[in-house]
């Protein structure tokens, strides 16, 4: 399956699929790309003429401002205006090919607003009742702040033999312990490892997400102490705790507003879903593209 280069249409939406799930340029997809893009697009066309065919879209004019933003919007993506235009040339796009793309795809956005409007609610009870019966959902983790300090183990060099490692990285630590506001300018002139830049700044860091032989000792460590020297599969490391947010519930109040708005963006994308395939179902051949 090939993209048909005389439809516009699916010129653009090649375009914007292979910028938005590749990140390359339509002509540097592979063979098996290619043949995936293909299908998606000859799908996703399909299911535009199916919205576009339906008496919902009687009526709806996009505004040319709102094709303005969008199309700005498209050119945040480039670092420049010719490589903006480069991409689009590489396309076999025009900025009136590429508006008439948007114009479509904003179309079919407010045919799928208007067929939701008035359908979709979620009360405030509802979105409680959710709350109470999935508590899993809105339990957060144990989460530590850390810093590191790393010498690596790499017996191809004399001073990062296993013993010489070793003994910097305690040497190391006897600074720090005398002085631990030092940590962070120790961190710098000697970790061997990218976070060194930022004082050996890890972050906030959950269960699982450091080597295993780092994560048993952080999550024994109270808030400001110093590690032992921990080995791990890179070398030597010390830690540093530092905040310790503890494992909790979100609580009903803090949650409720952005779980009502993603309970009815759920509710509405299923409707949408519902409504597209009854459209579709209307239609006896595969349908042809259609001018917005």
């Amino acid at each position: 399956m090939s993209i048909p280069t005389d439809n516009p249409h699916a010129v653009y939406a090649l375009f914007k699929l292979a910028w938005s799930h590749y990140e390359c340029a339509p002509k540097d997809l592979d063979a098996e790309q290619s043949k995936e893009a293909a299908a998606r697009v000859a799908h996703q066309l399909n299911i535009e003429s199916a919205i576009l065919y339906s008496d919902e879209n009687q009526g709806i004019v996009v505004p040319d401002g709102q094709i303005k933003r969008a199309l700005s919007e498209i050119r945040t993506r480039f670092q420049n205006e010719e490589q903006f235009l480069l991409a689009l040339e590489q396309a076999d796009l025009d900025l009136t090919l590429l508006e008439e793309g948007l114009t479509r795809e904003l179309q079919v956005e407010a045919v799928l607003d208007r067929v939701t409007a008035g359908n979709v609610s979620v009360s405030k009870e509802d979105a409680e009742l959710f709350y109470y019966m999935h508590p899993e959902r809105f339990s957060v983790s144990e989460k530590r702040e850390v810093r590191h300090i790393l010498i690596t183990v790499n017996d191809d060099y004399a001073e990062n033999s296993e013993s010489k490692a070793l003994e910097r990285i305690r040497e190391i630590r006897a600074r720090v312990e005398k002085k631990p506001a030092r940590f962070e300018d120790q961190a710098m002139k000697h970790s061997e490892c990218p976070t060194a830049m930022h004082g050996g700044l890890v972050g906030k860091v959950e269960r699982g997400k450091l080597f295993p032989e780092l994560d048993a000792v952080l999550f024994e460590m109270n808030s400001g102490e110093l590690s032992e020297p921990v080995r791990s599969e890179l070398g030597f490391h010390l830690l540093l705790c530092g905040e310790i947010e503890p494992a909790r519930t979100v609580p009903l109040d803090e949650i409720l507003p952005k779980l009502r708005q993603s309970l009815e963006d759920r509710q509405r994308a299923q409707f949408q879903r519902q409504w597209i395939t009854e459209q579709l179902s209307r239609m006896n051949t595969p349908a042809q593209v259609v001018n917005a």
